[in-house]
């Protein structure tokens, strides 16, 4: 079952087209991968997902429903999380306090309630405290989770990011460039949180990356975008042998029998 799907989705900003007549699905607990040259409209697609851009044509649909125009905060209700390709996470505050704040959308008691600090909103902050430490724990963050997020290393803010991201508690996570600037053995351990996080939380993970290892090594399927047009879909080994997308990326014409 589909669980988002774009039809004819296009993009335009005055007269460049950065997605055109876009179509594509993923399923519920699938892991799909988005690649292309730099410019080929990956992140513009992340963008019209989440409502940062409404599609100047076309749709998206999410679990059956046209959340086309909807803006971010109402996307982000509905169960889409994602991660940036820059690093976003806020500077003065601690890698709980950073994830914590992700988890405003889903309590239920309001202002007057932490005022009054009655039974019933202590229990709610234990409940919170206890499933961040929790995913915390997956990513093995339990020993920095009082260390100011930015203070950390590289790869640890990336995975402060995507745990994040997951305590929203999506249905569909967009993955934006999560391994740039790890190291080879950062990397490794990275696929296989990627592949643990869509079994354990039963979601789909849409990701886009330019490292090829990653892509190949853990996504079920493939599709590429080039000047914001979608020349290739299928799985790894279809998609290493496309001659459109070697064109894309080697920039010449290649040779078919």
């Amino acid at each position: 079952m589909n669980i988002l799907e774009l039809k004819d989705a296009c993009m335009r900003f005055g007269g460049l087209s950065a997605c055109t007549n876009l179509n594509f699905a993923i399923d519920a607990n699938e892991l799909l991968g988005m690649i292309g040259p730099n410019g080929a409209g990956k992140t513009t697609v992340f963008n019209v997902i989440t409502g940062v851009y409404t599609p100047t044509e076309g749709k998206v649909i999410f679990n059956g429903n046209d959340i086309s125009g909807f803006k971010p905060y109402q996307i982000a209700a509905l169960g889409i999380a994602r991660t940036f390709q820059n690093i976003r996470l806020f500077p003065s505050l601690t890698v709980f306090e950073n994830v914590q704040v992700s988890l405003n959308k889903s309590l239920h008691h309001g202002f007057s309630h932490s005022i009054l600090r009655s039974k019933s909103f202590h229990q709610e902050e234990k409940s919170v405290r206890k499933y961040i430490e929790e995913i915390l724990e997956i990513f093995n963050l339990t020993a920095v989770k009082d260390e100011m997020a930015t203070s950390l290393p590289y790869g640890d803010q990336r995975r402060v990011e995507i745990v994040r991201a997951l305590a929203t508690k999506p249905k569909l996570l967009l993955l934006d460039e999560p391994a740039a600037g790890m190291n080879p053995t950062e990397k490794i351990e990275l696929m296989r949180l990627i592949r643990s996080v869509k079994d354990q939380f039963n979601i789909a993970i849409l990701l886009i990356e330019h490292d090829m290892k990653v892509v190949m090594g853990i996504c079920e399927r493939i599709i590429v975008l080039d000047y914001g047009v979608k020349i290739a879909e299928g799985n790894p080994q279809q998609i290493k042998s496309d001659p459109k997308v070697i064109e894309a990326y080697l920039g010449e014409q290649v040779a078919t029998a």
